[in-house]
C-alpha cells in the first residue's frame, strides 16, 4: 500500500481508540486508567454497575475514588466513552441505575452499554424504554450490545427494539464476534441506518462448533476472543460497513487463564489494533 496514492485513508487517523474494561477485567478502574494512558488510548470505559459474572469494583458511593478517578482521567488527557454494564432482567427495576447513570454522566461517558437479558419481550421493551428515560435525563444514550448467549441476540432484534422504543437516544453498540456468530454479515449493517452505530466495539475472535448457527441464537456459550488477525472475524469488512472514523471500543482480553500485568496487556492491544487499522484501507476510497 501507498499512503501518498490519491483516494487512500489510513483509518489511524479518524479511529479514536478506548479501552474497553472487558480488556482488563480485574483491573481496578484506577489501574485500567494508567494502563490505558501508558499505551497511549484516546479514553476508556468504566465498570460502574456489575455485570452477571465477572469481577466488579465498586465505585458508587466511594467519593475518594471518585475524586481520584476524575484527577486520574484528567491528568492522562483520557475520555470516557461508556459505562459498563445495565442488564435488563426480569426482576430489573431500572430507578436502580439512577445512581450509576448520575456518575457516568459526570465523568463524561457518552453511553450506557444495555445487556438484554430478559425472554419476556414486553417486558425487556418496557423496561428498555424506562432505562432510556433514564439516561436521557442525563444526556447519556443507550448503547444496546446484543450477545449470542443472552436473549438479546441479534442485530435485527437490537434494531427492532430500538425501533420500537421510539427513543432517540437508543443507538448499537456492534460486537463484531458476537454479530459473526450469530450469522450475521456486514450487509446486514448497511441495511440499517448509520445513525444507529457511532462507535463499534473492535474485536476478534474463533466460532464454535457448528457456529454460526442463528437457530441456537440466545443459547450459545462465552466468547472466545483473539488479538486482531488470530480470529476468524471479518474485522475489515465490518469496518467498511460501519460509518467512517467511528470511535472504537476494544475489546481484547487475554487468552482464557493468562493473567499478563494490566500496563503490559494495555501496551499489547493498542499496538495490535493500531498495527491491523494501519494496514487496513476502507473500501470505496481505493482509486
Amino acid at each position: 500500500m501507498d499512503a501518498g496514492r490519491p483516494g487512500f485513508r489510513r483509518e489511524t487517523e479518524l479511529n479514536a481508540l478506548y479501552l474497553a474494561p472487558t480488556s482488563l477485567v480485574d483491573a481496578a478502574p484506577l489501574e485500567l486508567i494508567a494502563a490505558a494512558a501508558a499505551a497511549g488510548y484516546d479514553g476508556v470505559g468504566l465498570r460502574l454497575n456489575a455485570s452477571p459474572g465477572l469481577p466488579f469494583h465498586p465505585v458508587l458511593g466511594n467519593a475518594p475514588l471518585v475524586r481520584d478517578i476524575r484527577r486520574a482521567l484528567d491528568d492522562a488527557g483520557l475520555e470516557v466513552l461508556d459505562v459498563y454494564s445495565f442488564y435488563l432482567q426480569p426482576a430489573t427495576d431500572v430507578r436502580d441505575f439512577t445512581p450509576a447513570l448520575e456518575l457516568g454522566a459526570a465523568l463524561g461517558a457518552r453511553y450506557v452499554l444495555t445487556m438484554g437479558d430478559d425472554p419476556e419481550w414486553p417486558r425487556l421493551a418496557d423496561n428498555f424504554g424506562r432505562f432510556c428515560d433514564a439516561a436521557a435525563r442525563f444526556g447519556l444514550a443507550c448503547a444496546v450490545e446484543f450477545a449470542v448467549m443472552r436473549p438479546l441476540a441479534s442485530l435485527a432484534q437490537s434494531a427492532r427494539l430500538i425501533a420500537e422504543s421510539g427513543r432517540s437516544n437508543a443507538v448499537i453498540c456492534l460486537d463484531p464476534l458476537n454479530f459473526v456468530r450469530g450469522g450475521g454479515v456486514p450487509a446486514d449493517v448497511k441495511a440499517l441506518d448509520p445513525g444507529l452505530f457511532p462507535y463499534a466495539q473492535i474485536s476478534d475472535g474463533v466460532l464454535g462448533p457448528g457456529e454460526p448457527d442463528p437457530a441456537a441464537l440466545g443459547r450459545m456459550g462465552p466468547n472466545e476472543r483473539r488479538l486482531l488477525g488470530e480470529g476468524v472475524v471479518p474485522v475489515a469488512a465490518i469496518l467498511d460497513a460501519l460509518p467512517e472514523g467511528v470511535p472504537l471500543s476494544v475489546e481484547l482480553p487475554p487468552a482464557k487463564g493468562a493473567r499478563p500485568p494490566a500496563a503490559e496487556w494495555a501496551r499489547v492491544t493498542a499496538e495490535n489494533v493500531r498495527r491491523f487499522l494501519a494496514g487496513y484501507e476502507r473500501a470505496g476510497v481505493r482509486p
